[in-house]
């Protein structure tokens, strides 16, 4: 997981970069509004924002609106660090669509559990699963792009590895792939949840949309496809 901070004050940006060190979380760091959002902007990744309220030129009110305003990035939970501890200043946060806050000075103990709470009531990821590399990383890029949270894998243990471990919200998988093929992925995963919505994939040509559908999958997209193809059935079957 990776998680962005923005903090003007270094003492307190190492402080929190050293707890989510601490809790294997990988560390982006902004030292203002401006500068998270130019980051954000420009297609970098993060699961969780966690930004300091007083910041000068853009503070984190104004961040977390620029955030819940574009259309690519307002899936990320955001998390408002803050010394003032009024109701005022909560509220406030609360009707921008933050996730929590929490007062400084930052405690181990009070941060990390509100940020697993935030990102795991956050939207889940869409799992990509297709053995081939470049087809994978292609899928991945389009909807990292779009602003979802994207987690791949290639091949069978892998697979129920990233389901079992992860809060998925919907899954993209190719029908030929070795150990465990697309068919076999659907059926696994309707056993672990019903309504699961599953997407499959492929490139030959014995297989029709009404061949996936009958087999439980909800789309069926044909190789080779454009980006739109996939971005179309993802806005349509997602499940938040």
């Amino acid at each position: 997981m990776k998680a962005l901070i923005v903090e003007d004050d270094e003492l307190s940006l190492r402080v929190i970069a050293a707890i989510l060190q601490k809790n294997s979380f990988e560390v982006e760091k902004a030292v203002s509004g401006i500068a998270a959002l130019k980051f954000l902007e420009d297609g970098n990744i993060v699961d969780i924002i966690i930004s300091d309220v007083m910041m000068p030129h853009m503070d984190g009110f104004t961040l977390a609106h620029q955030v819940r305003i574009n259309r690519k990035l307002n899936r990320i939970p955001i998390i408002l660090c803050t010394s003032l501890n009024d109701k005022k200043s909560i509220v406030k946060g609360i009707e921008l669509g933050i996730a929590d806050y929490v007062v400084k000075p930052i405690k181990e103990s009070i941060l990390i559990p509100k940020v697993k709470k935030a990102i795991g009531s956050g939207p889940g990821a869409i799992l990509v699963v297709d053995d081939e590399e470049i087809i994978r990383g292609i899928i991945c890029r389009t909807l990292r792009i779009e602003g979802y949270h994207v987690i791949e894998a290639s091949k069978g243990d892998e697979i129920i590895d990233k389901l079992k471990d992860n809060k998925i919200s919907m899954v993209i998988s190719d029908i030929k792939m070795p150990e465990m093929d697309g068919f076999e992925l659907l059926a696994y995963v309707k056993e672990l949840d019903p309504d699961m919505p599953v997407l499959l994939m492929s490139g030959h040509n014995e297989f029709s949309q009404d061949d996936v559908v009958s087999a439980g999958a909800n789309g069926f997209i044909q190789k080779p496809f454009r980006n739109i193809d996939i971005i179309s059935q993802v806005l349509k079957y997602y499940r938040k």
